[in-house]
């Protein structure tokens, strides 16, 4: 077994003792390991429920080990030093969540209590996120201006999403320098709100979305990108929504970034913006985005109000203060390669975890099929597809991974079945890196 897969191994397995991940570890001679018990609590009372997989890893991720719950307390026996703790499950119609550091101490009490977030569970979910881009045919370079993200209707009841907006979190990589941390914490998490940089995007028109279906927004160009790069994807379906506004943009209109639509797309299906930051386009990483939906009617209106503004990163630059009471759905992206100074966006009610994303070769960020909900359906008998081999397990030495279901969700969909993906609000357990575009 190799290093990334007994690293893979860990995160997938569910494990009642605790367990390391990678054996080998520096042990600094003359200090032992301590007894830790890391209690969860909600409302400030303890969350006293068993069975909840907590992990604990050191600060440069080398080291990761989990625990399960009794009666809401995980203990662990760890070397002194400092932490972080994560975790997110579904609890009825509630997801919660933890992702916080914590020090270890050589004696004295290591017995601390965490608080849970705990957010409403959202039935529209990010189903695919599309940001990596493609070789050139004669494989000289890559194509990154074909993004795209797929919104799912995770239940059985017709929902109106007219109101729902797009936004990212600054900084645009997970390795960049980032302004918001402060001895590991978030400035903007103990506040309730997230930023949104450059622009956010919204519908023009009133939008529905049936039970256990899909709309796909093109974030770069309603095109058929396919036609040029064979590796790429057709965006040029009536169906699909655009992120086209010229003129909120102006002269500083980007043609690259926004080519006109397909004569196919009703210029109903564009999404609207308002720049409140510097550029000509939405600049979202084609590595590593902090990418999430939000809901609410006004969001116009509150992206052009300059009191709304935070200027933290910069006077010239500000991001929107977004309250996370509006946001449904997130996925923080780790940039490969960059373990060290890869840090987290979103706050832990949002994405509790992060996906690892390796890009330029068509890979997509898809979420994983919660398989017990699916074959639960009664509908479902006889059109689902097993044996998945869409990962990219077995091709990315390092960062592959599949969905461990098995369930093979868009042949089951072209089957006639209903699927319902997993939702617990922590995108290492949610997503997979998929070879190929569900939509070539």
């Amino acid at each position: 077994m190799t290093y990334r897969q007994m690293k893979k191994f860990l995160i997938y397995s569910c494990l009642a003792a605790v367990s390391l991940v990678f054996p080998a570890c520096e042990i600094t001679p003359g200090i032992t390991s301590v007894d830790v018990s890391l209690v969860l609590t909600s409302g400030g009372e303890v969350y006293a429920v068993d069975g909840v997989t907590l992990t604990v890893s050191t600060q440069n991720n080398s080291v990761s080990y989990q625990a399960d719950t009794e009666a809401g307390i995980a203990e662990f026996s760890l070397m002194p030093g400092l932490y972080n703790a994560t975790v997110s499950f579904k609890d009825s119609d509630y997801i919660y969540g933890l992702n916080t550091q914590f020090v270890v101490s050589d004696g004295g009490d290591n017995r601390m209590e965490m608080e849970l977030t705990r957010t409403f569970a959202s039935n529209l979910v990010i189903k695919e996120l599309y940001i990596g881009g493609c070789q050139n045919n004669d494989g000289s370079g890559t194509y990154n201006y074909d993004k795209y993200v797929i919104l799912y209707n995770n239940s059985a009841e017709d929902m109106d999403i007219s109101d729902v907006a797009f936004a990212f979190c600054t900084p645009a990589n997970s390795n960049a320098g980032n302004r918001w941390l402060r001895d590991g914490s978030l400035l903007y998490d103990a506040e309730g709100w997230i930023p949104a940089g450059w622009n956010i995007w919204w519908f023009n028109t009133e939008v529905s979305l049936p039970a256990y279906s899909q709309i796909v927004v093109a974030i770069n160009g309603a095109i058929n990108h396919s036609e040029t790069y064979t590796n790429s994807v057709d965006l040029s379906d009536a169906s699909y929504y655009a992120m086209y506004d010229p003129e909120a943009y102006g002269e500083k209109y980007n043609t690259t970034f926004y080519p006109n639509p397909s004569d196919r797309i009703d210029p109903s299906h564009y999404l609207q913006t308002y720049l409140y930051g510097q550029g000509n386009a939405w600049p979202l990483s084609n590595t590593s985005p902090a990418f999430y939906i939000l809901e609410y009617d006004g969001i116009e209106e509150y992206s052009m109000d300059d009191t709304n503004y935070d200027r933290t990163e910069s006077t010239n630059l500000p991001v929107v203060k977004v309250s996370r009471e509006w946001v449904l759905d997130g996925i923080d992206v780790f940039r490969g390669g960059y373990e060290s100074s890869n840090n987290k966006r979103l706050t832990s009610d949002i994405d509790a975890g992060y996906i690892y994303h390796t890009a330029d070769r068509g890979y997509t960020l898809y979420r994983n099929v919660d398989k017990n909900a699916t074959e639960a359906l009664p509908e479902n008998e006889g059109k689902l597809v097993y044996d998945y081999d869409g990962g990219t397990d077995g091709y990315d030495q390092t960062y592959g991974t599949t969905d461990p279901s098995g369930i093979d969700a868009e042949a089951s969909i072209a089957n006639g079945a209903h699927i319902v993906y997993m939702k617990t609000n922590n995108s290492s357990a949610d997503f997979h890196q998929r070879r190929i575009s569900s939509l070539k």
